[in-house]
């Protein structure tokens, strides 16, 4: 799934931005798409993750056992999240990380029903389902006309 922004889309986003400013500015289309390209929206697409993904999804192999364990601490208590384990099991079809009730029920903390995982150890496991926008330099030539 790409994600495609209205010529007046990105010349707000461009606008937002001092250094995607500077570049437009500049006539450097193709650098101020790749800068817009990484400060932009991100879309969620569906991604099916397991217990192996989740633990390759961070740098640290530390961080995904934290992650585990805390979805396997929380499954005792919480019949949803235990469902979320068994599907993360070896053999299982895996949870759908870009579903936005996976995402929440992710980072809602324990006492209102989720797992709790803090944003900085959910970052790595959402990315997997992450696209950034498709914007090319001639995107920003049409939003941001050189010379402007």
């Amino acid at each position: 799934m790409n994600i495609t922004m209205t010529p007046e889309q990105l010349r707000l986003l461009i606008e937002s931005d001092a250094e995607a400013t500077r570049l437009a500015s500049t006539g450097a289309a193709d650098l101020c798409a790749a800068r817009c390209r990484a400060i932009g929206p991100r879309a969620t697409v569906e991604t099916r993750v397991t217990e192996l993904s989740i633990l390759a999804a961070y740098p640290n192999p530390a961080d995904g056992v934290k992650v585990l364990k805390t979805i396997e601490t929380v499954a005792a208590t919480n019949p949803v999240v235990a469902y979320v384990l068994k599907w993360l099991q070896p053999g299982a079809p895996g949870v759908d990380i870009g579903d936005a009730r996976v995402r929440t029920l992710l980072t809602t903390p324990v006492a209102q029903g989720g797992v709790g995982l803090t944003p900085e150890l959910a970052r790595p496991l959402l990315a997997l389902a992450e696209v950034e926008p498709a914007i090319t330099g001639a995107d920003v030539s049409t939003a941001w006309p050189f010379g402007v």
